[in-house]
């Protein structure tokens, strides 16, 4: 007999009934709740697009400000038939010197690396009263648009529009037609003001494709539900333009490096990503990135992942499964050599908390507030979150 029976000989009828009551919605609860931790109901497409804001001068090229600029969308099921996307694409014909810059080829590269996506699907349209949140992702310094594909390709296959620039001179290397510009260590300061404007330019730039009966992407998308996703510079980014465009209603920044936002943080939910032994921003990062959550006056979520480094955060052991800072095995911030999380389990935890939190804030998902309203992985994760009483379920 199971110990859930011999309790239940324990108490009396009416009380077993009482309690069986409740474990059943909960079992319920949690195979409904199991949707956001596995790929969504779409097929997942993907396409590259060089777009150019004719508003900017940029300081790494001499030209405009042009962004090579990566979206996944949900694609009709054909998608679900063919080739995937291979991690050579996404650098066009600079591949030679792709490898040069990462150190390593792309036979060994591609073994690891794993996608949904199908290059240049057709994209699927949705009906007009449950159009596409339109999603930001800003990569960290020195990395890539690509750099995320685990988690922006999750969202992508539950519904959700995700586009993710190169920030040129910042990223790792940017593919631009007329040459490829790589990563410019003195232009941080540059690349501090630009990534902002980046993200407004390409909120603009999408909104504008959704608005047009020509484009692609024609009614595909909802302006009132945009959010933006960061890594480390990229958390940067997205706390920054959540203070200087009113269109962002979300943000998730993940072992974000607050230095330079000068500012408090928006009123906009915020979920808020560590990792404990973070050795790239260290525990003073980690602190900054506390005070900040403690700062957010809206509804607020910090995760911070216990075995967690920096590099947890992103797809990097696709490069180098044996990294450190969050990736294989390496020194957390106390210094002994430690397991990071698992690769598979991190993603599931980022892509399962960053999808709930998009949802329930973006949409108004119940089974959304449900998810986030406790610590589904207690042995790995810490879990903080204030204000969400004042945003009740819809």
């Amino acid at each position: 007999m199971t110990a859930c029976g011999v309790r239940r000989r324990m108490v009396s009828g009416a009380i077993a009934s009482i309690l069986l009551a409740i474990a059943i919605p909960s079992r319920a609860d949690d195979a409904r709740l199991a949707r956001f931790t596995r790929p969504g109901p779409f097929a997942v497409g993907v396409r590259t697009l060089v777009l150019v804001d004719e508003s900017r001068d940029d300081a790494f090229t001499g030209g405009k400000r042009t962004l090579v600029t990566e979206v996944w969308y949900p694609a009709t099921d054909a998608a679900r038939e063919g080739p995937r996307t291979r991690f050579a694409e996404f650098f066009g014909e600079y591949r030679e010197r792709a490898e040069r810059v990462l150190r390593r080829p792309f036979v060994e590269i591609e073994p690891r690396f794993s996608s949904l996506a199908r290059r240049d699907a057709a994209p699927r349209k949705p009906p007009a009263d449950a159009r596409y949140p339109l999603i930001v992702f800003s990569h960290g310094n020195g990395g890539f648009r690509h750099q995320n594909v685990a988690q922006v390709e999750h969202l992508a296959s539950h519904g959700h529009v995700v586009v993710s620039p190169d920030h040129t001179g910042n990223s790792r290397l940017s593919p631009l037609p007329d040459g490829a510009v790589g990563y410019d260590r003195r232009g941080r300061k540059t690349s501090a003001e630009d990534r902002p404007r980046d993200v407004s330019f390409l909120i603009d730039r999408f909104l504008a494709e959704s608005a047009s009966e020509e484009s692609w992407l024609s009614g595909a998308i909802d302006g009132e539900r945009v959010g933006v996703v960061g890594h480390s510079f990229g958390g940067y980014t997205a706390c920054s333009v959540a203070l200087s465009d009113p269109r962002v209603r979300a943000i998730v920044p993940m072992t974000v490096a607050l230095a330079g936002v000068g500012k408090g943080p928006a009123d906009v939910p915020t979920l808020v990503f560590i990792g404990e032994h973070d050795r790239t921003i260290g525990a003073l990062g980690n602190a900054a990135s506390r005070g900040y959550f403690l700062g957010c006056p809206a509804a607020k979520y910090l995760v911070t992942l216990k075995r967690g480094g920096h590099f947890t955060f992103c797809d990097m052991a696709v490069l180098d499964p044996r990294y450190g800072d969050g990736i294989g095995s390496g020194r957390g911030l106390d210094g002994e050599t430690m397991e990071f999380v698992p690769v598979a389990l991190a993603r599931e935890i980022i892509n399962a908390y960053t999808l709930a939190f998009l949802e329930r804030h973006l949409g108004g998902d119940e089974d959304a507030a449900r998810f986030l309203s406790e610590n589904r992985y207690p042995e790995e994760v810490d879990y903080l979150t204030g204000n969400v009483r004042e945003e009740p379920v819809e």
